[in-house]
């Protein structure tokens, strides 16, 4: 495979994941700051809730690991061109300091860096996980995927692609989907929010508790919480979306020096994520999501 190979081929992968955007091989587009024309191996734009999105996708066909000097020069042409996420890809990975300057700088940019062999593992899509008959539709994040796996504590994981959960689990970077239902006792996020203080404080009676400044929805009240919990290995974000008859509410732990990014694809999530009904024989009702719970793609 030479560098146009290369190329076409990741541009062949992202245009059958993004069928219904504008995709552009070779892109050119004038710099805000620059006033020149900028090289963009793929431009991806889209229309996402009437706002134009712009992902700007660049292929780097090198023999050795890209190193900071790369990322750092990637991430100046992003700012330059008005872009809202960046992708760069690699045919032999990134240094690690290449990967810090990626993940933990103070771009508003939602950048991602990945090994062309994990190319196929990237994911766009989505999940519907459900608890009985309520249900609701939810995207990857940026760079992410959606594990559809269940347990009595979650109705669907999301982590970086490329990982499994244990070792998700393991950087203490991940997220988890639950739901509550409403409709047994007419219950509102602010029951919610009460009954889980309420168990924060058995385990540590000195427990910070904070809400911060967060997406709203014309639709349905959105609540950010962050909770700092004696011997929790991070901090626990929660976003709470109070839908007519149940609460979707997504936790997060990340590490500190990349909650600014995450929380971006938390409000994604909670931004995005729309209920549906589902319909099933038999179904057994669980006000805490414990009976019928599931995930599908």
């Amino acid at each position: 495979m030479n560098w146009k190979e290369y190329e076409k081929e990741i541009y062949d992968y992202f245009k059958e994941q993004y069928p219904d955007a504008e995709i552009t091989l070779d892109a050119k587009k004038e710099g805000l700051f620059s006033k020149v024309k900028r090289q963009i191996d793929i431009l991806i734009e889209q229309y996402v809730a009437g706002n134009r999105i712009v992902i700007a996708i660049d292929g780097k066909y090198f023999n050795k690991k890209v190193d900071v000097k790369a990322v750092e020069s990637y991430i100046s042409m992003l700012e330059d061109i008005g872009a809202h996420k960046g992708l760069l890809i690699s045919k032999e990975g990134f240094t690690e300091a290449a990967y810090n300057r990626a993940h933990f700088g103070s771009t508003e940019i939602e950048l991602e860096v990945l090994n062309f062999k994990n190319l196929y593992a990237f994911q766009s899509h989505g999940a519907i996980p459900y608890s009985g008959t309520n249900g609701a539709l939810i995207p990857s994040p940026f760079g992410w995927v959606v594990d559809g796996q269940t347990t009595p504590a979650w109705l669907a994981t999301l982590y970086q692609q490329g990982r499994t959960l244990d070792e998700a689990m393991k950087v203490r970077e991940f997220m988890y989907v639950q739901f509550w239902d409403r409709r047994k006792d007419d219950d509102s996020l602010e029951d919610l929010l009460k009954f889980q203080e309420e168990r924060f404080r058995e385990v540590d009676s000195e427990c910070n508790i904070e809400f911060l400044p967060t997406i709203s929805r014309k639709d349905v009240q959105t609540k950010l919480r962050v909770a700092r919990i004696k011997n929790y290995p991070t901090p626990e974000y929660t976003g709470f979306v109070e839908f007519d008859e149940f609460i979707f509410f997504c936790v997060m732990f990340s590490p500190e020096n990349r909650s600014k990014s995450n929380i971006r694809k938390l409000e994604n999530i909670m931004k995005a994520v729309l209920p549906i009904k589902v319909t099933h024989e038999n179904t057994n009702k669980s006000k805490h999501s414990d009976a019928v719970n599931g995930a599908g793609v």
